[in-house]
C-alpha cells in the first residue's frame, strides 16, 4: 500500500483535511511542516526525519507549500532523490530550477517553448521595460512582479502620465521587495478560466471575471454587464488540452491553470500555472472535493 506524505511550509492545520480523507480511503498518509524535518549525521550516512519516520519509507512526497522554506525543500527533494521517492510536483526534481514557484519571467519562457500560447512578454530592468514597453503593446499594456502572488503585483498603466506615476512606486517596491519585471501584452479577455489540473487530467474549471473588463466592454442598458462566477461545465475542449499542455511543460502534477480566451477572437493564452492553488473555489462551484482526487493520484505511486 502507498505511503504518502503531504508537505507545507508553515503550520499544518489547513492540510489536515487530507489526513481525513485518507482515511476513508483506507491510504496511510502524513502531514507535516518543514519544521518538523531533522537529522543525525552517524555511521557514515544521514537519516532524514520527519516526525520520527525516515523520508525513505514513503512512497510519494506531496510538497504542497514552500513558503520560504528554500533550504529545508532542497534538502528534501535531494533525499528523495537519493532514495527513489518520488516528488510531486515533478518541477522539484529539476536541476535547471531553484526556486519554486516558478518567476513568471522562466514562465513565459518555458511555455513558448513548449508551444503554449501566452500574451507577449518582455523581460528587462525597470527602466528598460518604462522605455520600451509602450513602444512594443502600446497603451495599455500589463506589468507584473516576477515572483509576486497570485492576483497581487499587477498593474496596467493606460498612458505615459500613469506609466510616468507607477514607475516610480514600482522603484520603491522594487528596493523593498527585490523583484523583477515583465510587461506583457494587454489580453481583451472579459473572464478568466482556472482549470484544476491533476496527473495530466482536468478535474474541473471555474470562470470568474477578469480585472479590466470594463475597459473594453459594451454597455446594456448604461450599465456594464455582471462577469460570470460560475462552474464551467463542460470545461471547453480547447482549454481543457492547453491546460493540460501547459501543467506539463512546467511538469506541475497539481496546479491551477488560468486561461484567456479573447472576446472577438477565440484566441487562447495561458496566463500562469500556480503550483499551490487555492480550491476553494473550484470546491464550491463544482461540489469537487479535492483533497480525496489528489489522494487518489498520490496513491497511484
Amino acid at each position: 500500500m502507498s505511503k504518502i506524505l503531504v508537505i507545507v511550509g508553515g503550520g499544518t492545520r489547513h492540510i489536515e483535511s487530507f489526513a481525513q480523507e485518507a482515511k476513508d480511503l483506507n491510504v496511510s498518509l502524513l502531514t507535516a511542516s518543514f519544521s518538523d524535518l531533522e537529522y543525525l549525521t552517524e555511521d557514515e550516512k544521514v537519516v532524514l526525519k520527519v516526525k520520527g519516520e525516515d523520508i525513505a519509507s514513503f512512497n510519494v512526497v506531496y510538497i504542497r507549500l514552500v513558503g520560504k522554506r528554500y533550504e529545508e525543500v532542497s534538502l528534501l527533494v535531494n533525499y528523495c532523490k537519493q532514495h527513489k521517492v518520488r516528488v510531486v510536483d515533478r518541477v522539484f526534481e529539476r536541476e535547471d530550477l531553484i526556486r519554486i514557484p516558478i518567476p513568471k519571467s522562466i514562465e513565459a519562457k518555458l511555455f513558448i517553448e513548449a508551444g503554449v500560447p501566452v500574451p507577449k512578454t518582455y523581460f528587462g530592468k525597470l527602466s528598460s521595460i518604462k522605455e520600451k514597453a509602450p513602444k512594443i503593446f502600446g497603451y495599455p499594456f500589463v506589468i507584473k512582479g516576477t515572483t509576486g502572488k497570485q492576483g497581487h503585483a499587477v498593474w496596467s498603466p493606460r498612458n505615459e502620465k500613469e506609466l510616468d506615476e507607477l514607475y516610480e512606486k514600482l522603484r520603491e517596491f522594487k528596493k523593498k521587495k527585490q523583484m523583477n519585471f515583465i510587461a506583457q501584452e494587454f489580453t481583451k479577455s472579459s473572464q478568466r478560466s482556472r482549470i484544476f489540473v491533476v496527473g495530466g487530467k482536468t478535474l474541473a474549471g471555474i470562470t470568474r471575471p477578469t480585472r479590466w473588463r470594463r475597459r473594453f466592454i459594451d454597455k446594456i442598458n448604461g450599465k456594464f454587464p455582471e462577469g460570470k462566477r460560475e462552474q464551467l461545465n463542460p470545461i471547453p475542449e480547447d482549454e481543457a488540452k492547453l491546460a493540460v499542455k501547459a501543467a506539463s511543460a512546467l511538469q506541475i502534477d497539481i496546479g491551477g491553470v488560468d486561461v484567456l480566451r479573447v472576446d472577438k477572437t477565440g484566441e487562447l493564452f495561458v496566463l500562469e500555472v500556480n503550483s499551490a492553488p487555492r480550491w476553494e473555489s473550484v470546491k464550491q462551484d463544482t461540489g469537487l472535493n479535492v483533497e480525496r482526487e489528489i489522494i487518489k493520484f498520490l496513491a497511484e505511486f
